[in-house]
């Protein structure tokens, strides 16, 4: 069931970005909001975090974590969507390695379960994914998923 909602609400978020160019990628409703780049680049990098880096403990330089809330300059609709895609592939990987939601996180710097990564994970994308509904909406009018 958890898998469902983390596929369900990854797809929802990619959903988000479709038919978008490339000004309206980076478009934002206020001073202080995301775009949804931003979004898509931030849950990507949230699934690496806290499945990769925290639960899998994989060595990794961690200066991405002051970018969390970036869009690179230059990228596309498809190269957020592709960086998102890589991200969640490389975050399944580690789930699909998992024998228990029981099992503790390996990385020293927040111990934890995996149980707690997924249900973490689930809230924050689908928080996000709303405001990639709302974002969406006043952008275009497109609503749904």
């Amino acid at each position: 069931m958890a898998r469902a909602w983390l596929t369900h609400l990854r797809e929802s978020a990619l959903y988000k970005l479709e038919d978008l160019d490339d000004e309206q990628l980076r478009w934002r409703p206020a001073a202080s909001a995301n775009s949804l780049g931003v979004i898509a680049v931030h849950l990507g990098l949230a699934e690496r975090l806290w499945l990769r880096a925290i639960f899998a403990g994989e060595p990794m330089d961690m200066s991405w974590r002051s970018h969390m809330f970036e869009l690179p300059d230059g990228w596309s609709v498809d190269d957020a969507a592709a960086f998102y895609r890589s991200e969640t592939a490389a975050a399944d990987r580690v789930l699909d390695a998992a024998t228990s939601f029981d099992a503790p996180s390996s990385a020293s710097f927040r111990p934890t379960t995996l149980r707690w990564v997924v249900f973490h994970l689930i809230e924050e994308i689908a928080r996000h994914v709303g405001h990639m509904d709302i974002t969406r909406e006043l952008l275009d009018g497109r609503t749904g998923r």
